[in-house]
């Protein structure tokens, strides 16, 4: 693994709780979550065993019995956590999700004195950009500069500037989450810069819309490359994705899912398959396919992170059918 490709996928990971209808009310189950999380694992299962990529998460968890135990799941993952640091004296973040009869969802958090919202202010954090400016790409969210204070954000994307400067591979999703924000305006301006910053941006049409108000995806996805985004891939749920490059703009078809029970990671697992192709060269096409593939696999189970059963197919996790 010495000399595999490095990519960092850096924000905030959570305990989370979760019911399944049927059981008795109050009955909850406990796992991990959280958006950059969800994405590093699905890039590793698309990855499958291929050793010359490292996939690594980077976040502060605290030292409550929660945080402690997160590590090891995500190396049970085949995520490495080199950089997940655990912070004395500090509390994890927790939330907890209710469902419609369609399986769309809605959260409850606890989350403010989580310790991630020290990553990048806590003292350490020009030696951890010196450390991840040398990988070979970093992926981050709307959410990773949400639960941080300005000095910290800014740091996040001074990083992102300097990889896609260097050549790297920044990705990027908005994943708007107003309550996070202080405002509308500073959420606007703040996701507009990192967009500009990725080499590929893979928002949710959604959550663009609520910000800059396009009309359709093909608007969404012009204004990101006007945001300077070397590329671009709009998510519309299961409807096709429009895919932008700079003087080239298409449709890229969706994947209907056998059942939907529980939408909680289906555009953080898209996102994760995407740069998975992405990471091993492919186009911008294949990575949207691959994005469909493995969120209509993922909307079929429970949780954030569903069994790796249900994300294996013949041939690789990125085979075509």
């Amino acid at each position: 693994m010495a000399d595999a490709l490095r990519v960092a996928f850096l924000g905030e990971c959570m305990i989370e709780l979760y019911e399944k209808p049927g059981e008795a009310p109050g009955t909850m189950h406990r796992t991990v979550g959280g958006d950059t999380l969800n994405a590093a694992v699905y890039c590793r299962r698309a990855l499958g065993d291929d050793a010359a990529l490292a996939v690594h998460y980077v976040t502060r968890l605290g030292d409550d019995p929660f945080g402690r135990e997160i590590p090891a799941f995500i190396e049970a993952e085949g995520v490495a956590t080199d950089h997940v640091r655990l912070a004395p004296g500090e509390t994890t973040g927790l939330y907890a999700i209710s469902r419609d009869p369609q399986g769309e969802r809605s959260f409850a958090y606890w989350r403010s004195a989580a310790a991630a919202r020290r990553l990048f202010t806590d003292g350490e954090e020009d030696a951890l950009a010196r450390t991840l400016a040398g990988f070979d790409a970093l992926y981050f969210t709307g959410i990773s500069l949400a639960v941080l204070p300005p000095e910290g954000r800014a740091r996040l994307l001074a990083l992102a500037r300097e990889m896609k400067v260097a050549g790297r591979i920044v990705g990027f999703d908005g994943n708007y989450r107003p309550r996070l924000w202080e405002s509308v305006e500073a959420a606007r301006d703040t996701i507009a810069a990192a967009h500009g910053a990725a080499t590929l941006t893979m928002p949710g049409l959604d959550d663009e819309q609520a910000l800059y108000g396009d009309r359709d995806a093909h608007a969404a996805a012009e204004r990101l490359l006007g945001f300077g985004a070397s590329a671009a891939i709009v998510k519309s749920g299961g409807d096709p994705a429009v895919v932008a490059e700079p003087g080239h703009v298409r449709e890229v078809a969706g994947r209907k899912a056998p059942r939907i029970v529980d939408t909680t990671s289906a555009g953080d697992s898209f996102n994760g398959a995407a740069m998975a192709v992405r990471l091993k060269g492919g186009t911008l096409d294949r990575a949207a396919e691959a994005g469909h593939r493995m969120a209509s696999a993922v909307i079929g189970e429970y949780g954030a992170i569903v069994g790796r059963e249900s994300t294996v197919w013949p041939g690789g996790p990125l085979a075509r059918d």
